[in-house]
């Protein structure tokens, strides 16, 4: 798809290592296992269909809630605007006020919707993406980081495989632990990533 053709949700992460993934992998949350046909009981060491991702719990998901000011909270905290994977190391940022209005005087907005756009060269793989008056990435980030939201200005759209590392496979629509990342868009189910297209560089690929 045409990133001028459609409106996409948009979340954004703080990198607080290289970008070089060097991080460890997240575990994927896959905890059950299967045949050739049904789930069975996670087979032991030498047994039939022993080694599928259901056998292993590598890198378990850890996250910190965090407040505006990047502080820790307890995991109970029933308020936060971030949320750092302990494992990556990356920072989320956490929407708010779904309410099924929209609100681009609000950032973090959760009902807000946004057309992507990047002018600059290194990233946009020679497809600048649609502008908007307040409504397209380039603008939304922009702001997060104009307002040095979390005590941080470098904020950026992910790329796919960040996107991924939060996915969790024990849920599904969303695959994500909404009681860490609230306010999950579920009728989009598609959130804006930076990685162009392999094939076509004028496209952006989507996660879902």
């Amino acid at each position: 798809m045409k990133p001028k053709s459609i409106i996409f949700t948009i979340i954004v992460i703080h990198m607080t290592i290289a970008i070089a993934y060097s991080w460890p992998i997240p575990d994927s949350g896959q905890t059950k296992c299967y045949d050739n046909e049904n789930e069975i009981p996670c087979p032991k060491p030498g047994e039939p269909f022993y080694g599928q991702d259901g056998n292993y719990i590598i890198n378990p998901p850890s996250y910190t809630k965090l407040d505006e000011k990047g502080n820790e909270l307890p995991d109970d905290a029933t308020s936060w605007v971030m949320v750092r994977d302990n494992v990556t190391g990356l920072i989320w940022e956490i929407k708010t006020a779904k309410d099924g209005i929209k609100d681009y005087t609000n950032p973090h907005d959760a009902d807000n919707t946004h057309t992507w756009y990047d002018t600059n060269p290194e990233n946009n793989s020679g497809y600048t993406g649609t502008a908007g008056d307040g409504t397209d990435t380039e603008d939304f980030i922009k702001a997060l980081n104009d307002e040095a939201f979390g005590g941080h200005t470098d904020w950026r759209m992910p790329d796919i495989y960040e996107l991924d590392s939060i996915t969790d496979l024990s849920f599904f629509l969303p695959a994500i632990q909404e009681q860490l990342f609230p306010n999950i868009n579920i009728m989009s189910a598609f959130y804006w990533s930076s990685t162009s297209n392999a094939y076509n560089t004028g496209n952006l690929e989507l996660a879902n």
